[in-house]
């Protein structure tokens, strides 16, 4: 997605009915044979951590970050950083963070 195609508008910040300040970040970790290696990370200060605990144990994999968020159906996820290769049409981008 160019950055020229997000939308982008000013919010009321009230409108929030409810923060989570311990959010639960999950990282998967794909090689190039489309194998993944899932880590479930908790206490996180920030996603600033979870970017470098992904950074310092890749292992030259590519790293999908995930956060997860519970609704009446259990729980969610909301993806982050990176992208699934779970299609062979799809290859693993490069990141710039990782």
């Amino acid at each position: 997605m160019a950055v020229e195609s997000i939308k982008v508008s000013l919010v009321d910040p009230r409108y929030v009915s409810e923060e989570n300040l311990a959010p639960v970040y999950r990282v998967d970790f794909w090689n190039d044979n489309r194998d993944s290696s899932e880590h479930r990370l908790e206490h996180a200060a920030c996603v600033d951590d979870v970017l470098a605990w992904a950074e310092a144990n890749s292992n030259g994999r590519q790293a999908v970050i995930w956060v997860e968020y519970s609704h009446e159906g259990g729980t969610g996820m909301c993806r982050l950083h990176g992208t699934e290769p779970t299609g062979e049409e799809k290859p693993l981008p490069p990141s710039s963070f990782l």
